[in-house]
C-alpha cells in the first residue's frame, strides 16, 4: 500500500476545485476498453471485434470534435466517471514471466489483480486500442486535462504501476516529449487519477456509483486489497461472477440479472445440454464458495489492518482536499454493506437460501407426517407453507435491493449535494442514462455507457453514448446532456 502513497499524493492535490471558471468539462463513463480482450476463456468473440472497433471510432471522433471546439480561455477537462478500462472483464492468457505469482484462479480465468498483472493488462489495452490513446494524447497535448475517477471495473488503478502504464501509453504517442523534460512533466500533470470522486466546489460532484451497489462495492474503497493476499485486489461478488461464470459461459451476458429469477437460470442451464449445464453448475458452486471465503476473510486482524489503512487514506485525502473528513464519512455511511459481508446475502444473491429453506420445510413436513397424528401435522404443514411463502417474498425483495442500485444512487445524489454543495451530481455504473432534478438547483445525471462490457452481446445492443458538457458562458455554467450521433453533431439525450 505504501508504494502508492507518493503517486496518490501528487494526483489528489488538485482533486478539489473551486468554481474559478478555469475549465469547461466533458463528462462520460463506462467505456470498458479491454472488454474485448477475453479470448482466453471466450475464444469465439474474435468474430465480434468489429463492435469494439466502432466504439473506438466514435469515441475518437467525439474527442476530435471537442478539441476543434475548445475555448482558449477555458480548456477542457475530460472527467471519465469510472470504468474507462475494463481490468475485471479481461481474460488474458498468462504471459511468460508470471508463472511464479499465478494462483489457480488466474491460470484458469486469465491474468488477475496483482500490481504486475494489472500493469500488463493496461499495456495490452493500450496496444489493442491505440487509436483511442493517440487521440487522448493529442487532447492533453493541446493543453486540456483528463481526470479518471476509479470505477469497479478499473479498480486496478489502485496500483501506481497501472496508473503509470496509462500515462506512458499517452506519452508514447507524443514523440516530441521524449527530449523535453519540462513539457513531459506538464503533460503528465494534466492526467490525474481519483480513487473516489472528482469535485468542483459548488458545481460538480462526480463518482462512479458502484459503492451504492451491494454486489459491486468494496469493503475498503481506498485500500481495496485482499485480507487473504494483500498483493491482490479483493474483488467484489460481481467481479467474481463476471470472471468465473459470465466470461467462460456462452450465452451469458453481464447485464439484466436484476430482473431474472430462478426459473430463468434453470431454463438457461437446460438449454446448454448436460455437459454445458454441468460446467455451469461447477462455476456456480465455485463462485459461491469463493464469495463465502471472502466473507470469512473479513473477520480477523488482517481485515482490521486494512480497515485502518482505508481510514488513514480517507483522512489524508480529506486533508489534501481541505474538506472535513466527517463529510467523506457522511457520504460513505450511505454505502450498503457489500454482499460478501455475510453468508446469507451471498446465498440469497445466488437463490441458494430459498432452495435451502424450501428443502428444509419439505423435509420437516415429510418426516413429521410419519411421526405425528394428522390432526397436528396438517396445521404444522400449513404453517411451514406460510413461512416458506413469506420467506420467499422477503428474500426476493432483499435480493432485488442488493442487485439493483438505482434507487440507492438516486437518494445518494440528493444527499451528496447537501454534504458537498454541487449543482450536478454525476454517476455512471448502471448503463442507463438519467438526468433529473433531485432537489432545488441540484440535478442528478447518470451518464449511461459509452462502450459495452460484453463484446458478444445481442446484435444491435448499442450503448447510448451519452455525455455531459458544462461550459462557462460569462459567469454562468451552461449544461447540456448529449448523445453522440455518429457523423453528425451530438443531439440532446
Amino acid at each position: 500500500m505504501a508504494r502508492n502513497r507518493a503517486y496518490h499524493d501528487r494526483i489528489a492535490e488538485v482533486s478539489r476545485r473551486s468554481v474559478e471558471k478555469s475549465s469547461n468539462y466533458i463528462v462520460f463513463s463506462d467505456v470498458h476498453l479491454g472488454a474485448d480482450l477475453v479470448q482466453h476463456v471466450r475464444p469465439w468473440t474474435l468474430k465480434r471485434l468489429k463492435q469494439a472497433a466502432r466504439v473506438d471510432r466514435d469515441l475518437c471522433a467525439m474527442i476530435d470534435l471537442y478539441r476543434a471546439h475548445a475555448d482558449p480561455e477555458h480548456p477542457w477537462r475530460l472527467v471519465i466517471a469510472g470504468d474507462l478500462v475494463d481490468f475485471i472483464g479481461m481474460s488474458i492468457a498468462p504471459e511468460m514471466g508470471f508463472e511464479g505469482e499465478l494462483n489457480d484462479e488466474e491460470r484458469e480465468y486469465g491474468l488477475g489483480s496483482t500490481e504486475a498483472q494489472a500493469t500488463a493488462k493496461m499495456r495490452a489495452v493500450a496496444k489493442r486500442h491505440g487509436h483511442v490513446f493517440e487521440k487522448l494524447a493529442g487532447f492533453v497535448a493541446d493543453g486540456h486535462a483528463i481526470a479518471l475517477v476509479r470505477g469497479n471495473h478499473d479498480i486496478d488503478f489502485h496500483w501506481a504501476s497501472a496508473q503509470r502504464a496509462f500515462i506512458e501509453a499517452l506519452v508514447d504517442h507524443r514523440p516530441e516529449l521524449s527530449d523535453d523534460v519540462d513539457a513531459r512533466t506538464q503533460f503528465e500533470a494534466r492526467v490525474e487519477f481519483f480513487p473516489w470522486f472528482f469535485y468542483v466546489e459548488g458545481l460538480l460532484y462526480v463518482e462512479h456509483g458502484h459503492q451504492f451497489d451491494a454486489m459491486c462495492s468494496y469493503h475498503h474503497l481506498l485500500a481495496p486489497v485482499s485480507p487473504l493476499d494483500p498483493r491482490r485486489i479483493c474483488w467484489s461478488f460481481s467481479d467474481l461472477l463476471l470472471r468465473q461464470i459470465v466470461r467462460p459461459t456462452p450465452g451469458v451476458g453481464s447485464e439484466g440479472h436484476e430482473s431474472r429469477g430462478i426459473a430463468d437460470y434453470v431454463r438457461f442451464g437446460v438449454s446448454l445440454g448436460i455437459r454445458g449445464a454441468a460446467k455451469l453448475f461447477y462455476r456456480y458452486v465455485s463462485a459461491t464458495l469463493s464469495a463465502l471465503g471472502r466473507w470469512r476473510a473479513y473477520v480477523g486482524e488482517k481485515a482490521a489492518a486494512i480497515q485502518r489503512e482505508h481510514e488513514r487514506q480517507l483522512d489524508a485525502l480529506a486533508g489534501r482536499m481541505r474538506i472535513g473528513a466527517e463529510k467523506f464519512r457522511a457520504i460513505a455511511a450511505l454505502w450498503p454493506r457489500p454482499v460478501t459481508s455475510g453468508g446469507l446475502p451471498v446465498l440469497r444473491s445466488m437463490f441458494i437460501d430459498r432452495m435451502l429453506f424450501l428443502s428444509a420445510a419439505a423435509t420437516i413436513v415429510t418426516v413429521t407426517g410419519l411421526l405425528i397424528p394428522a390432526a397436528y401435522w396438517a396445521p404444522l404443514s400449513l404453517g411451514l407453507l406460510a413461512m416458506s411463502a413469506g420467506y420467499w417474498v422477503w428474500s426476493a425483495r432483499a435480493r432485488h435491493r442488493d442487485v439493483d442500485p438505482r434507487v440507492q444512487m438516486h437518494l445518494a445524489a440528493s444527499y451528496s449535494a447537501k454534504v458537498l454543495p454541487s449543482r450536478y451530481v454525476v454517476m455512471g455504473h448502471t448503463h442507463e442514462p438519467v438526468a433529473e432534478r433531485v432537489a432545488d438547483d441540484v440535478t442528478y445525471v447518470n451518464l449511461g455507457n459509452w462502450g459495452v462490457d460484453d463484446v458478444d452481446g445481442p446484435p444491435g445492443d448499442e450503448p447510448p453514448r451519452t455525455h455531459l458538457v458544462l461550459r462557462w458562458v460569462g459567469d454562468r455554467a451552461e449544461a447540456a446532456f448529449l448523445k453522440w450521433n455518429p457523423g453528425e453533431a451530438p443531439v440532446p439525450a
